[in-house]
């Protein structure tokens, strides 16, 4: 009872304070959190506050084009990357609603092209990330395409009819993945007859009035205000990072806070498609094992300091955007930004927390206590047979960090992540350490660690040669240089492929300091113990196969 009536006392407090526009002295505490990106020097974003169906505050900071001086405002347009997935996911809902298709449909049944892969994957799978489709945008890498490089759907529908298998079982993982969102939009255009572009338009964002959001499915079209995306390059310089993509369903919906602040409220008001379309839309699904997932329709439902929430991030080239809701407060935060090196997802928390008081801090809080030998006989190299996962684990400054992200400790054998969706949990010793990384809404993965083995240049030339995949009709040259292993594909610069455990090699391939794909290389052996060929896993696309060309 007690706890019931200070929720009350503080959301009281939290209304009369919103209900008007923001006190001074809150406008200041909003803007420190973004004075960094407000000057003319540097892109920025724009922020939106909303409560109540209102726009309590909105400003823009740092600049929407460098190159003319222009500044950001409330009404610049931004290309919101995954955020985009939601009205994808809507255009589905709707038509399911509309008993125009339904939600266990086979892909197959409106994009018959796609590969039999011997499982049946629904439009279900694909909204919820569980289709076990490996993803796009790494194929596509694996492949030599680059990232400025002019992508169409067909180029997409085309490198995916080669495929023969998949990441996974459909239904049994979840696994973000661009591929199936893409494929939904495709989906959408095949059952109405238009445009993906056009039924969105027509269905949401003219009813809604928003009138400066639409699919960018040209990239030469116009925009007028539209923000230039922004990155450093390795020498702290800015650059250019636009898109030249024609892809869509998983991202590029180019809008403004403005806009999103109209879809923002049709999650109360139900004016575009009711109760229904919205109770659809935040409905989550179950994984095979029946494990509940936090995924839902193009939105993540988590909590936040003990606060239901529906959200989501955006990513795509050197544009950064987040969406938090707090249904129960009918309060949004929106952050837009034209600069790959914001993390949009802190900037918005630390609005949040001006706020919304965290409910779930304990008045008395208990100091953890724990053992750096214990801690420290956590650190090393470790390997997930299923999936062909690497993680790295180092202990520093009484710390425990996995792939240089420092984990909180609960105690000498429980952490948690950073973004505290990750839990690891570690058993075993120095000499047969393992750990369970649970993250909510998936299946958990288990972790063995391993002793990295050295190979000296006469033990190196055995996994020299030219190898071939059918999946992406490319070859992989692996040769010598400098007593190292180097990976070489088209288009691309050679990596370097160090020996982790036996027959399995490991490599990063970055540009400006950022790893762009992290690959585990897998080989097999014939009969008679020779090099055969590899299975190549680099992020969300698993053991895709290389078989070796035999020298003529």
């Amino acid at each position: 009872m007690k706890i019931k009536l200070v929720l009350i006392l503080l959301f009281t407090f939290f209304f009369n304070l919103v209900n008007a526009q923001l006190a001074d002295s809150l406008a200041k505490k909003v803007d420190i959190i973004f004075s960094e990106y407000a000057n003319p020097n540097s892109p920025g974003c724009v922020l939106a506050i909303l409560k109540d169906g209102k726009t309590i505050y909105k400003k823009g900071y740092g600049m929407s084009n460098l190159e003319y001086n222009t500044p950001i405002r409330s009404s610049s347009i931004f290309n919101i990357g995954s955020i985009s997935k939601q009205f994808t996911a809507a255009a589905i809902v709707m038509l399911s609603l509309e008993g125009k298709l339904s939600l266990h449909d086979d892909i197959r049944k409106y994009i018959p092209e796609l590969p039999d892969f011997g499982h049946t994957i629904t439009l279900n799978h694909l909204m919820h990330h569980t289709s076990g489709l490996r993803e796009i945008f790494g194929l596509l890498r694996l492949a030599g395409w680059r990232e400025d490089d002019v992508l169409t759907q067909n180029d997409v529908l085309s490198l995916l009819q080669r495929q023969k298998n998949l990441n996974f079982f459909p239904g049994d993982e979840y696994q973000y993945c661009n591929t199936g969102y893409m494929l939904l939009a495709i989906a959408v255009e095949r059952i109405t007859g238009v445009l993906f572009r056009k039924y969105v338009d027509s269905v949401f964002f003219k009813p809604l009035g928003m009138n400066s959001t639409h699919i960018h499915d040209d990239y030469t079209e116009i925009t007028p205000n539209r923000t230039s995306g922004y990155a450093k390059d390795k020498n702290g310089k800015w650059t250019i990072s636009i898109g030249e993509n024609n892809v869509y369903g998983a991202s590029n919906l180019f809008t403004t806070v403005e806009d999103l602040s109209k879809w923002d409220e049709n999650f109360y008001t139900g004016k575009v498609g009711g109760a229904a379309f919205i109770n659809a839309m935040q409905r989550t699904d179950s994984l095979n094992d029946k494990t509940p997932q936090t995924y839902a329709s193009g939105l993540n439902i988590f909590t936040y300091n003990g606060y239901r929430t529906v959200e989501h991030s955006g990513a795509d080239f050197g544009y950064r955007s987040y969406f938090i809701r707090f249904p129960q407060q009918h309060f949004s935060i929106i952050v837009l930004a034209n600069l790959a090196n914001i993390t949009a997802f802190s900037h918005a928390a630390k609005v949040v927390d001006l706020f919304l008081k965290d409910i779930t801090k304990n008045d008395n809080p208990v100091n953890v206590k724990t053992n750096n030998k214990v801690l420290s006989q956590w650190a090393g190299d470790y390997f997930d047979p299923n999936t062909n996962a690497i993680a790295k684990l180092e202990f520093k400054d009484n710390k425990l960090f996995a792939d240089y992200s420092p984990l909180e400790a609960m105690n000498d054998s429980l952490f948690i992540a950073a973004n505290l969706l990750s839990i690891y949990s570690f058993s075993g010793d120095s000499s047969n350490a393992k750990f369970v990384l649970h993250e909510e809404g998936t299946q958990n993965e288990t972790f063995l660690r391993e002793k990295m083995i050295s190979l000296d240049t006469s033990q190196l030339h055995f996994y020299e040669g030219e190898f071939y995949s059918t999946e992406l009709d490319t070859r992989y040259k692996l040769s010598l240089k400098d007593g190292a292993l180097f990976e070489k594909w088209p288009r691309w610069d050679e990596v370097k492929l160090t020996p982790f455990i036996k027959d399995i090699f490991t490599g990063n391939y970055t540009v400006n300091n950022t790893a762009l794909i992290n690959n585990t290389v897998l080989f097999s052996r014939d009969k008679e113990n020779n090099i055969s060929g590899f299975y190549l896993t680099a992020g969300r696309v698993r053991n895709l196969y290389f078989k070796k060309l035999i020298a003529k």
